[in-house]
């Protein structure tokens, strides 16, 4: 076999998944905007050009979608980059377990320290006295919570303002919960910056998109740390033509939260969980009575659904499961009819 033919079927492995009904990275069940996917194609033409002038664009139709000023918004390639930079402002980072592992990971690759603040088990967390933090100090926290799903007290959380040297607040999952976003809180607060992500409520988690909102002293600072060009040309059309696109991103949200209330009955109705939880994102998360978790993880690896086990964000023995496709909560739903065991079902 050549090298050539080697590529070409690691390419064909990305195709592979075809066919799956994939509710482990909590993508957008109703794909991306149409306007989007025009967008893209029409800028296939223009490849051979640098994307001049869009990044600036792109962030002034970011701030207007936010209300936040165009200045106290800095685009970034996703949360990784977003965490990488924020990074350089401290000497250390916290983060609550079970919590998005992406914090402690790119804390490391940075040589940073990670503190963990453990959650109890109502998962709010185990208070972190305020002698712990130190202005060399960044907190990571996600509200809503993953892979949890539940929002932390404000009253908490002040007390992290206060304490710590810069709150790095990640919303993430914010349009489909029932809080409003404080991004705008970020104009009179050096020390908070917040993440806003274009995977989820705008349905594009393949451009690896995000951006930072902070404020504009903060930003002005952490900009030059951005990579030249961090966001390429068609990825920027892609954002644009989204966030111009209003009506996708309501219908979007307004879908997520319903099927997420019937994506619970169907994991509670099987049987097979011992507990199942609504969330505030677009996922749900159920623990499996031990018993019944091996019939669960075959019956849908036969019927070829994907969902996230939690061991690696802090939560073994738990499933998230992202809201699907009308098709693919209904596939679920027939996958695990049946397989369940007689023990009660608690939410």
């Amino acid at each position: 076999m050549t090298r050539h033919d080697g590529a070409a079927r690691r390419y064909q492995g990305w195709q592979a998944l075809d066919g799956w009904a994939l509710l482990d990275w909590n993508e957008s069940p109703l794909g991306p905007s149409p306007l989007a996917v025009r967008a893209v194609r029409e800028a296939a033409a223009q490849l051979h050009r640098y994307p001049r002038g869009l990044l600036d664009d792109v962030s002034e139709l970011t701030a207007v979608h936010l209300g936040v000023a165009h200045t106290q918004v800095l685009l970034t390639a996703g949360v990784d980059e977003a965490v990488d930079i924020a990074l350089s402002l401290a000497d250390a980072a916290w983060g609550v377990q079970p919590g998005f592992d992406g914090y402690p990971d790119r804390a490391a690759a940075q040589g940073k320290p990670f503190r963990p603040i453990a959650l109890g088990a109502d998962w709010h967390p185990i208070r972190t006295r305020a002698g712990s933090l130190a202005a060399g100090d960044m907190v990571f926290i996600a509200q809503p919570n993953n892979p949890t799903g539940n929002f932390f007290d404000a009253r908490w959380l002040a007390d992290i303002r206060r304490t710590a040297g810069y709150l790095f607040l990640d919303e993430t999952y914010q349009e489909f919960s029932s809080r409003p976003s404080i991004a705008g809180q970020t104009a009179r607060d050096p020390r908070l910056l917040v993440y806003r992500s274009f995977s989820k409520a705008l349905g594009l988690a393949g451009i690896r998109l995000g951006c930072l909102v902070g404020h504009p002293e903060t930003i002005e600072a952490l900009r030059p740390l951005r990579r030249f060009y961090p966001i390429d040309s068609v990825s920027l059309h892609a954002a644009a033509a989204t966030l111009a696109d209003g009506e996708f991103t309501r219908r979007l949200v307004s879908y997520v939260i319903e099927a997420r209330a019937d994506l619970a009955r169907i994991l509670a109705d099987c049987g097979a969980f011992a507990c199942v939880r609504q969330t505030e994102a677009n996922f749900v998360i159920a623990q499996p009575f031990p018993s019944a978790a091996p019939r669960v993880l075959s019956a849908l690896e036969r019927d070829c659904i994907r969902v996230k086990p939690c061991d690696s964000l802090g939560l073994p023995g738990w499933l998230r499961v992202s809201v699907g496709s009308p098709e693919d909560q209904r596939r679920l739903g027939a996958a695990l009819a049946g397989i369940g065991q007689a023990a009660p079902v608690t939410g």
